[in-house]
């Protein structure tokens, strides 16, 4: 690895999202006592996944640890700051691991990867770890939404770099510090030269697609479109293939997956776990080598390496196989009400299990249900960006007018590579995907731990399960506070210092839809409106779901998706925005 090539590959990136990036900080910084969960998996197996290298390549470890905040306060990545960013800092502690004592989900590669130099990076523990707290009680929800502010963190990160630089005693400083926090001497001054020359280069040059993003706030990203952008865009060298990113989701929860039979909100992807997680990775600045310097294609097979680390994504995989949902924990919540949950069972069964059912398929996955967009009525930027968008995939033979669904070419052919890296026996290879699918709507799965992963619909526009049960809901609310509503499954609707609002008129942010309402001309309606008795009862329902109560049927064959042949549905709408 070229020296500065580490820094660069964050700068490249990150150069243009630098002015686009803002997002609330948490409202408050106060730690408090921490609850674990049995989820199913072991300490041990827990403290290597959150730690865990899946290959993203951000800049050297040392640097980070010796940066200081933009306006030079104080170091960055403390505790402190980035509990207020909503990383997860409680029970952290020193390890081998985890040296610096960082949050949940930053990982140090090992220096035989990367150079000889521990790189930072993030593991899949950074966006789906949760944790919601109680009156000074935090109860960490394995696999659940992460409320982390990370474009925050990110713009930060840059902020810092470009003040360090230009400040000849603070980067002298900082040289000194990231000396004393592992970074060899020898090396200091002419990659961190090196890095700065290329990030002045790259912010002066044309700003690409001229995106714009939708502030996504705690706990959301535009995370599919992050990964079309860093794929058609910054790893082809097509600056014009940039788009938009004003489709921001919610992290997604993580247990039940192996058994879905469509992964994504849009359910586009099969259920094949080590194509999602090579494709996650990509979005998240694995270092590809596609084109070289000069944006020319590098030939095969040298064109598909990345840094992915396959090995630690399989067991990452197999690992959280095993993950159970949540169970409500009422010394800490308070106790469920057994009667009321009883008549919210008979409710959910009558009104919910046609689409959030669990649909057993012979092939043992379950069959998740696609709700069209016209019926079901929701924000549709994230499902109609991912089907009408397009870009230009001349350079690897796609044509110039190619939709998402093509990243497929490109995960076959660096997953393809990665198996031959790694000698994996073909019983133990995934088959090539197909064209990925292209559905008008979203998918309903099962909710069973669903109360540990507000706020809700897949946008996160709507802050309680209460809420999204009633037939009006708030037009805006704040949100980056973890602090929990046990009453009505939500968040509370607090700002905290610089809490940010979500204004759900936005494009994006809409929390319309899924209505339960007697106005059957309502687009988006799914059935009548609930009395308050209903509406509570469902609650105590949800809180206390497991699997051998949970509504169950079988099926012979999936259910044809909406839209799944008519991929140009959305293009006319969605092409330039």
């Amino acid at each position: 690895m070229k020296r500065g090539s580490v820094l660069v590959a964050l700068l490249g990136a990150a150069v243009t999202m630098s002015a686009l990036l803002a997002c609330a900080t948490h409202s408050s910084s106060r730690a408090p006592k921490l609850y674990t969960l049995d989820q199913g998996i072991d300490s041990a197996d827990l403290a290597r996944y959150h730690y865990l290298d899946q290959g993203t390549r951000l800049i050297p470890a040392a640097w980070l640890a010796a940066l200081e905040k933009p306006d030079g306060s104080g170091k960055l990545v403390t505790p402190e700051e980035m509990r207020l960013r909503g990383f997860l800092t409680e029970g952290v502690v020193a390890t081998p691991a985890n040296p610096y004592g960082w949050p949940i989900g930053m990982n140090i590669s090992r220096p035989e990867t990367t150079g000889g130099i521990p790189i930072a990076g993030f593991t899949c523990a950074m966006c789906h770890t949760g944790q919601i707290e109680y009156r000074g009680a935090a109860i960490r929800i394995e696999g659940g939404q992460a409320n982390i502010a990370l474009p925050d963190f990110v713009n930060a990160v840059i902020e810092a770099l470009t003040a360090t630089a230009r400040d000849p005693a603070r980067l002298e400083k900082f040289k000194q510090d990231a000396i004393a926090a592992g970074y060899p001497a020898e090396r200091m001054a002419a990659d961190f030269s090196a890095a700065t020359a290329r990030f002045a280069q790259l912010a002066t040059a044309p700003p690409g697609g001229g995106i714009v993003q939708l502030p996504p706030g705690h706990g959301r990203l535009d995370a599919v479109q992050s990964i079309a952008n860093q794929v058609f865009g910054t790893d082809l060298g097509v600056p014009a293939n940039l788009r938009n990113l004003d489709g921001p989701v919610s992290y997604p929860f993580l247990w039940d997956i192996w058994h879905l039979s469509w992964l994504q909100y849009s359910a586009f992807l099969p259920p094949q776990s080590t194509s999602r997680n090579i494709g996650e990775t990509l979005g998240t600045k694995a270092r590809t080598n596609i084109v070289d310097a000069r944006g020319a294609l590098n030939p095969e097979p040298e064109r598909w390496r990345t840094s992915i680390q396959l090995d630690n994504l399989r067991w990452a995989e197999k690992t959280l196989a095993k993950l159970k949902p949540p169970v409500w924990p009422e010394q800490v919540l308070g106790r469920i009400d057994r009667t009321r949950a009883a008549r919210g069972r008979q409710l959910f069964g009558e009104h919910c299990a046609h689409c959030h059912g669990i649909k057993a398929l012979p092939n043992d996955l379950w069959d998740v249900t696609v709700i069209p967009l016209t019926h079901i009525g929701t924000d549709p930027n994230a499902a109609s960006n991912w089907s009408g968008r397009t870009y230009d995939g001349t350079k690897i033979g796609l044509g110039s007018e190619v939709g998402a669904y093509n990243l497929s070419v490109a995960i076959n052919a660096v997953r393809r590579e990665l198996y031959a890296l790694n000698n994996t026996p073909v019983a133990e290879q995934e088959p090539d995907l197909g064209l990925l699918q292209a559905p008008c709507g979203y998918r309903a799965r099962p909710l069973v731990g669903v109360w540990a992963t507000p706020p809700f619909l897949h946008n996160g526009s709507v802050r309680t399960v209460y809420d999204l049960l009633s037939d009006t809901r708030p037009a805006s609310f704040a949100f980056g506070t973890r602090e929990y509503d046990p009453n009505k499954l939500g968040y509370v609707d607090e700002t905290g210092p610089t809490g940010m609002v979500l204004d759900t008129s936005v494009p994006g942010n809409r929390n319309t839809g899924h209505w339960w309402t007697d106005d059957t001309t309502r687009p988006g309606r799914i059935g009548p409106r609930l009395d308050e008795d209903e509406k509570y009862a469902l609650i105590e329902y949800l809180k206390s779901a497991t699997y051998d109560d949970y509504p169950r049927e079988t099926r012979a064959e999936p259910a044809r998706m909406p839209c799944q042949d008519e991929r140009d549905w959305a293009r006319a709408a969605t092409q330039r925005r």
